[in-house]
């Protein structure tokens, strides 16, 4: 929350016109190395999280060293979701820490104003019509891949990839709160707190939107993933310029992971190819794009009016 006597309306830096402040070691420093540290935390919690199960499950020492086995081990004890809750438990509160330190000279680093109803509805319905945008994408990439070998290679190279990661059989809840829950609270302090927060304190806003969003689709490394969750990147990184408030990107973030995660077919015995998902995705592109528009006029307007303040 913000802290007392600090008013988050003043100094927004949300116009492109608006007055920057300097750029110190943190503003370049702190994103890069606490994604560095983001990285190696899920790769080694993974990894611990399999060491246990070897030994709870009298599993051989000798599927450490072998790749299929590894592969095989890192599914069965679901080491990727164990991980991303580990990860929440224990990046979430220095994400948080880290910002609150930064507010103490830059209190606009993390957006907490107060939101309307209406910007949790538009943030709602973009986030679900980028979600249909990206099956489109996604789609027209698959029918590619068909006929140009290189997009198929990096096609096969996702499947896998999720494939190896999650069991069709595993725990729904330990999914959920993977997913759902720890995910987008730790992304999103990362990637909108922390790393469109620093980049926004010392350039326009345009450009703390564009890179918070392109550094946040390259971070998940292969190609067709980045291509998966660029337009929801993007969405995010606008809505939450647009709001002021981190709590709404962090539950866009949970609406889209639990919907294009699959969770929401699966809770419902629904298949993964799901018509009426499909159909309800394409009728939000609409809602979601409309709504956007009168968003970015009414912050447009704030922002004019603070001018003619200041």
């Amino acid at each position: 929350m913000p802290e007392q006597g600090v008013n988050l309306n003043e100094n927004t830096n949300s116009d492109f016109e608006f007055k920057r402040q300097r750029v110190d070691a943190l503003t370049i420093l702190a994103p890069l190395l606490f994604m560095l540290l983001h990285a190696i935390f899920l790769s080694l919690a993974a990894m611990g999280v399999a060491v246990v199960y070897i030994f709870t499950n009298n599993v051989s020492l000798s599927a450490l060293s072998d790749t299929e086995a590894l592969q095989k081990l890192l599914v069965d004890s679901q080491a990727q979701n164990w991980a991303s809750v580990l990860l929440g438990l224990v990046m979430v509160p220095i994400y948080y820490i880290y910002l609150n330190y930064r507010r103490r000279k830059y209190p606009d680093i993390l957006l907490t104003e107060r939101a309307p109803g209406r910007y949790w509805l538009t943030g709602f319905s973009a986030i679900m019509g980028s979600l249909g945008l990206s099956m489109i994408w996604i789609s027209i990439l698959i029918y590619l891949s068909e006929t140009i070998p290189a997009i198929r290679v990096h096609y096969d190279n996702y499947i896998n990839a999720v494939e190896g990661l999650q069991r069709a059989d595993g725990s729904f809840w330990l999914e959920f709160l993977a997913i759902v829950v720890m995910i987008p609270i730790a992304e999103e302090l990362l990637f909108r707190g922390i790393l469109q927060g620093e980049i926004r304190r010392v350039a326009p806003a345009w450009a703390a939107v564009s890179l918070s969003a392109i550094v946040f689709a390259l971070f998940h490394i292969l190609p067709f993933q980045i291509a998966y969750v660029i337009i929801p990147a993007l969405v995010l990184a606008l809505v939450y310029e647009l709001t002021h408030n981190i709590l709404i990107p962090i539950f866009m973030h949970m609406v889209y992971n639990f919907f294009g995660g699959g969770l929401f077919s699966r809770l419902l015995g629904l298949p993964d190819d799901s018509l009426i998902l499909f159909w309800v995705e394409m009728v939000f592109i609409i809602i979601g794009l409309v709504l956007l528009i009168l968003l970015i006029r009414e912050r447009s307007q704030k922002n004019q009016q603070i001018k003619a303040e200041v």
